[in-house]
């Protein structure tokens, strides 16, 4: 129905957010034709400029925001003498005063709106420093007849929050005052109608159509900031959505007048939410580069693939004694408190550190060991035998050293006293119950299985391998060790890279040069994706490139990287095929720095990429801008040196390797001793 979706998650900050993208603050998903771009906003004025931008572009546009389009019942009517959202609209455009750099007058424009209303609220919520006697600073004293606590809508979705709150967490009362005075401006635009004020409940037909969004309705796409998550996955599911969605709230009894004074959500039914719909595996042209770029940028390839790059694996529970490797599917929180209770940090004696007054310490009979809880109590002034992991027994908050007592007849005699609960373990001082203990995504070490087992978990919940394909292709190709030939170095080499991410590595076989044969091999691939090497160049005897082309799609990048340059993105029955450089060293490369990330997101880890650390050169060596360059390393006492050459058919350099030093795009005059980025084969995943 739409060329372009805009998916808005507003802001009601008072002064510009940071200049580093964070939460709270205004994101926006502009996806089209399956591509999906995501922009972050200081102030709201920009935000509007920019959407300004996107409409004059004279596409069929879904623009959507997150913040409530109307009011509940009596408020407009009330303040305009019109039960009409949209006559609130104009009325708040004249009431709201919003500044460029986001100061504002909300709180005064909810303290008059109280003002005019009988008995206390409906809004409420301020900040303490602002004297507004009107405003209730809290929910509890509002106390008013007119109008309800929630839209018809909301009470349709449970978790959403009600308008009247202007301040606090979970607030959204704010958001709609600043922004439904914004839509008033944009809505003088003669190709926009407002979805359902203006349309009703029936597919709109305008150039621009204006709705209203609750992103909360979805779990989020992987992302580091939760609120740029949510965006993203609205604007998968308005995409994918149904017209219906449009049209069944008209089945509500009184929908004519909930859609011209309320409002509704895009994306709730008469009777409740909608699920996500679902979505085409990944996008037909997902891969696509901006028009006119030709030598991509590494940052572009890379925020391209983590933009096409969907979770595609199902969830399953293992054992945890199973789960090393595993990618965690959700967050997890302590089912028991670790330790449980509190209990002795080292083999000694415990007693009450207040009722010692020196001397020979009286021994009770017995002892504390783990797992044998000593049953009775232990009296003032008198000591237990205690061993590592035994609980504290009632009477005893501080352990000594056992090389520091000495027990005999007349009792135990200690050669220095210890701090009040020495040597003791408080309960739940690694993690109480319900503590937070490991997060979605998590690719499970063998510490976080100790962990989790722990705070009491005997089996998790995880992703599903991600079944990964590798083909070689071409009839100059030998299996390895076979005579004559090229030897098929890059099919084990990236079944090894495969496995050790944690994923299933299919092998696909090899491929010759026949176009039916490989089409029926990739048919029969039946995996999430598939690597391939080799026959994905962009002539005409490069069997693979020409059936993506024909029967698939393809995009082919000239990536500005060093080795590496030619990579192949295509899909093949919505399965993502990347196209890797036959070359060994770029392959390996390719799929190290591009390949891997992708595949770790569509396996449900999030987008990863190196971090990598600063070390001094143990080389010297000048490069021309333009092109980035990977070059095979190593760290010795230190420093990084590279390998002595940097031909990429050297395949003995990967062998020499122990990482990549990653040198920028710009022009470089390295000295030995400069400061270089060194990134290791092991935080690339590669043992």
């Amino acid at each position: 129905m739409f060329d372009l979706i805009l998916v808005a998650d507003w802001s009601a900050a008072a002064v510009p957010t940071g200049a580093a993208p964070r939460k709270d603050a205004i994101w926006i998903c502009a996806e089209e034709g399956g591509v999906e771009t995501t922009e972050y906003f200081r102030t709201r004025a920009a935000a509007l400029e920019w959407i300004d931008r996107q409409l004059d572009r004279g596409l069929c546009t879904l623009l959507t925001f997150d913040f409530a389009m109307g009011f509940p019942a009596g408020l407009a009517a009330h303040l305009t003498g019109r039960a009409e959202a949209l006559a609130l609209w104009e009325w708040l455009a004249e009431q709201i005063e919003d500044g460029p750099d986001n100061a504002n007058n909300r709180f005064a424009v909810g303290q008059a709106i109280n003002r005019s209303l009988p008995g206390t609220g409906p809004f409420w919520g301020r900040p303490a420093h602002l004297d507004l006697p009107d405003l209730p600073p809290t929910r509890a004293v509002v106390d008013h007849p007119l109008t309800a606590t929630r839209r018809a809508v909301e009470r349709l979705a449970p978790t959403a929050k009600p308008v009247w709150q202007l301040a606090y967490a979970g607030t959204v009362g704010s958001q709609s005052l600043l922004g439904c005075a914004a839509l008033a401006r944009l809505r003088q635009r003669p190709d926009l109608a407002v979805w359902p004020q203006e349309t009703g409940f029936v597919r709109p037909e305008a150039r621009i159509v204006l709705a209203e969004i609750y992103p909360s309705l979805w779990p989020p796409a992987p992302a580091a900031i939760r609120d740029e998550g949510q965006v993203v996955t609205t604007a998968r599911a308005l995409r994918a959505a149904p017209a219906e969605w449009f049209s069944a709230p008209a089945v509500h009894p009184d929908a004519t007048r909930l859609a011209v004074e309320e409002g509704w959500i895009l994306g709730i039914g008469p009777d409740g939410p909608y699920p996500a719909p679902p979505a085409p595996r990944v996008a037909s042209d997902c891969f696509a580069l901006p028009p006119g770029v030709t030598w991509t940028p590494v940052e572009t390839a890379l925020a391209t693939l983590r933009a096409a790059s969907d979770v595609v694996t199902g969830i399953e529970r293992v054992d945890v004694s199973e789960a090393t490797g595993r990618i965690l599917a959700e967050d997890i929180a302590a089912r028991r408190a670790n330790p449980p209770e509190a209990n002795a940090a080292v083999d000694g004696w415990g007693f009450a550190y207040g009722t010692l007054s020196g001397g020979h310490v009286p021994i009770v009979e017995g002892r504390a060991a783990a797992g044998q809880s000593y049953p009775g109590v232990v009296p003032p002034a008198h000591a237990i035998r205690i061993l590592t992991g035994a609980a504290l027994p009632a009477g005893v908050d501080t352990v000594a050293l056992q090389e520091d007592a000495e027990a005999g007849d007349d009792g135990l005699s200690l050669a220095a006293m210890p701090k009040a609960g020495a040597n003791t373990r408080a309960a739940g001082e690694d993690v109480r119950v319900g503590g937070p203990v490991l997060a979605q995504g998590t690719i499970l070490r063998p510490g976080d299985v100790g962990f989790a087992i722990a705070a009491g978990h005997g089996t998790l919940q995880v992703r599903t391998r991600l079944r990964v394909g590798v083909l070689s292709t071409g009839d100059e190709i030998v299996a390895p060790g076979a005579e004559g030939g090229i030897p098929d170095v890059n099919r084990p080499m990236l079944l090894a890279m495969l496995a050790g991410w944690g994923f299933a590595a299919v092998d696909l076989g090899h491929a010759p040069d026949d176009a039916e044969t490989l089409a029926a091999m990739l048919d029969g691939a039946a995996t999430d994706a598939i690597l391939t090497s080799g026959g994905a160049s962009a002539g005409d005897e490069d069997h693979l490139s020409r059936l993506l082309r024909t029967r698939g799609s393809l995009h082919h990048w000239r990536i500005a990287v060093k080795p590496g340059r030619p990579l192949a993105l295509g899909l093949w029955q919505g399965v993502p095929v990347f196209g890797l450089p036959g070359n060994p060293v770029a392959a390996f490369t390719c799929a190290a720095w591009f390949a891997r990330p992708a595949l770790l997101q569509m396996a449900g880890a999030g987008w990863r990429e190196p971090v990598g650390l600063m070390v001094p050169a143990a080389f010297a060596k000048r490069k021309k801008a333009g092109r980035r360059e990977l070059l095979r390393a190593r760290l010795r006492d230190g420093a990084a040196e590279v390998f002595r050459s940097e031909g990429s058919g050297l395949v003995s350099g990967l062998s020499w390797a122990e990482g990549f030093v990653d040198l920028p795009d710009e022009a470089a005059r390295v000295e030995a001793g400069d400061p270089v980025r060194y990134v290791s084969f092991a935080e690339l995943g590669i043992g």
